[in-house]
């Protein structure tokens, strides 16, 4: 088993920006990464709401952020992470490769879809599958979309697009919609946003240029957008027995980016919080790093 402060689990955004304040605080530390870094960065065709750049793809950025990793003497773990368990005041993190003895740990795994996708999701993701309406809504002023879902998440990224676009389908599995009642009453206020009740998509249609359409219940509907807010799920089963206070699927945490468990820190997508964007999970990274290396400098 190795020694070390701090572990990191996941370089995404979040996590690449907590070793860069780590470094900076003089901390030992580890970054653990299962694939690839910068996550579902990658994914990402264009950005234009980063501060400095007007424009730029997801892959392009994650590029920029690993050179000045690579300046700073950072490197990269790689290991799919098993589990997170105390152990000795500290805590133990193994993957399929290590373990680690720590102090304390940064979780910032993110989230990802379930296997469940719809045909063609996977297809267009980018080119017209959006997981982020804030992030990519723009891109849509004045064309059709479609939400897909039935839950907070999916009225609350509704209600954002219905400013932007010139007709919402929101297609909903159940009966009726499921949600803050005040979240449900505006969706009612908005006369172009249409609801779908009992219904489902069979399919997300389109060219070599994007999405076109989705077919529903068997019938297809011209959209240039589809954002499909079902099937996602967060890796907090690494946290094994810790059982840190969750809201649904996301993790909770305090001003200082710290769950309920002492030393247990979490940022980035994995977090309950209003807005998951790109510069909130550089946020969530920094003030957990610094707060981990407080903590750490504290016990010793």
């Amino acid at each position: 088993m190795k020694k070390t402060e701090v572990v990191i689990v996941g370089a995404g955004i979040a996590g690449l920006t907590a070793a860069i304040y780590l470094k900076r605080a003089n901390c030992d530390f580890v970054i653990i990464e299962g694939s690839f870094p910068g996550g579902l960065l990658n994914k990402h065709k264009t950005i234009e709401n980063y501060p400095s750049y007007p424009s730029i793809t997801g892959s392009e950025l994650t590029i920029k952020i690993m050179e000045q990793i690579k300046t700073l003497g950072i490197e990269i773990t790689y290991g799919n992470a098993q589990s997170i368990l105390k152990e000795n005041g500290g805590f133990e993190v193994k993957t399929d490769i290590d373990s680690y003895d720590c102090k304390a740990v940064i979780v910032a795994t993110g989230v990802s879809q379930s296997n469940d996708t719809i045909p063609g999701q996977e297809k267009y993701a980018g080119s017209g599958v959006s997981y982020c309406a804030t992030c990519d809504g723009n891109f849509f002023k004045g064309l059709d979309v479609a939400v897909i879902g039935n839950n907070n998440i999916a009225l609350e990224e509704s209600l954002y697009l219905a400013n932007l676009v010139n007709k919402l389908y929101l297609v909903n599995s159940d009966e009726k919609l499921v949600g803050d009642n005040k979240l449900i009453e505006n969706i009612a206020k908005y006369q172009n946003i249409e609801v779908l009740n009992s219904s489902s998509v069979d399919s997300i249609n389109g060219d070599d240029f994007g999405v076109t359409s989705i077919t529903v219940n068997g019938k297809e509907l011209s959209v240039a957008g589809v954002f499909p807010y079902v099937g996602k799920k967060t890796t907090t089963q690494i946290l094994g027995n810790l059982k840190p206070d969750m809201k649904g699927i996301y993790v909770k945490v305090d001003s200082s980016q710290q769950t309920n468990i002492e030393g247990l820190y979490a940022a980035g997508d994995i977090v309950d919080k209003k807005l998951r964007q790109l510069v909130t999970a550089a946020n969530d990274g920094a003030i957990a790093a610094i707060s981990a290396s407080q903590f750490v400098k504290q016990g010793k």
